[in-house]
């Protein structure tokens, strides 16, 4: 008796295709399978979702209490909406706190716009461009407390800019920039608006080289140039890029500024410098009114949840666009 060797070895690689094919066929197979990688996608992902849960979704659940409460780091007992009619609304500090937050953020548009305009002179220069981008982005990479130590020295009675003005024969506009109410918070609105100056120009500046080439080609060739070339063929290609920088250093003039004001004015003169994130610095930890600095994280946490819903609804109407 011969052993036909060819059906031997060619018999087990049709019986595992036909199972494979088997398995792709049976519809409860591909569900038992896909139900497993879902049960060890869960088992890999707990620790990070506990994590969350421990740092950042439990101390906010904790935050919302107490903000309706009249809590003194021991006890609490419930006051409902006072903490956000009299400690906020009520308060008679709230109207310029609100209108320096306003200020600031309605400073944006302007800081964007001058990026913006930086970044196309950049696109369109081809000499030092790298150089120049370096020292545009150099102040993201400082923090703020080095920025506000700087500028507050910088903007002292007795401050290099001073020196320079008198210097300059401008002796009767020397001043103590930061001891005016007035002058105080231009000088803050200044230095933040430099601050995100640079991160702003190398995204702008990133979404121009992202551009297609061959619209702009076309609009010089049909005679577009300067100013034309910029507002009707620059600015709609990089839309998208120009919402997300406003609205990321807009969230940053509500929720990031603290460390500046902290260096630069503590919040003064008076209130004159004081925004909502620095007053619930001052309500909890100067006054001691931990309730209320609970409802001013949470009135923060409300308006940033704002601009990320008009940022994803931005992002979504663009992708239909």
């Amino acid at each position: 008796m011969t052993l036909d060797l060819r059906r031997v070895t060619a018999a087990p690689p049709v019986a595992r295709r036909g199972s494979r094919e088997g398995d792709q066929k049976d519809p409860r197979r591909r569900e038992g399978v896909a139900r497993q990688r879902r049960r060890w996608g869960l088992v890999f992902v707990l620790p990070a979702l506990v994590l969350v849960a421990l740092l950042i979704v439990l101390p906010s659940i904790q935050g919302l209490y107490y903000s309706f409460t009249d809590w003194n780091g021991r006890s609490a007992h419930w006051v409902g909406l006072d903490n956000y009619i009299n400690g906020i609304f009520l308060s008679p500090d709230f109207g310029r706190i609100a209108i320096n937050s306003l200020c600031v953020v309605l400073s944006v548009p302007f800081g964007v716009g001058l990026s913006l305009i930086v970044a196309n002179l950049l696109a369109n220069s081809a000499w030092g461009r790298g150089w120049f981008r370096a020292i545009y982005f150099l102040p993201i990479a400082l923090s703020w407390v080095v920025i506000g130590i700087t500028f507050a020295y910088l903007l002292s009675g007795r401050g290099p800019i001073n020196a320079l003005l008198s210097a300059m024969g401008f002796g009767l506009f020397t001043q103590d920039w930061l001891g005016g109410e007035t002058s105080a918070l231009v000088s803050i609105i200044l230095v933040f608006n430099w601050s995100y100056f640079g991160i702003n120009v190398v995204l702008l500046f990133t979404g121009m080289t992202t551009a297609d080439p061959s619209i702009t080609e076309a609009a010089r060739l049909d005679g577009a140039h300067g100013v034309k070339m910029f507002i009707h063929i620059v600015i709609p290609q990089v839309r998208r890029y120009i919402e997300l920088s406003l609205i990321v250093t807009m969230a940053a003039a509500i929720t990031q500024i603290f460390a500046l004001i902290y260096t630069m004015t503590a919040g003064g003169p008076g209130v004159a410098t004081t925004t909502l994130e620095y007053a619930l610095y001052t309500r909890s930890f100067s006054l001691g009114h931990f309730s209320q600095g609970a409802a001013f994280g949470i009135l923060l946490f409300l308006i940033s949840l704002v601009f990320a819903v008009v940022r994803l609804r931005a992002g979504v109407k663009a992708d239909d666009d």
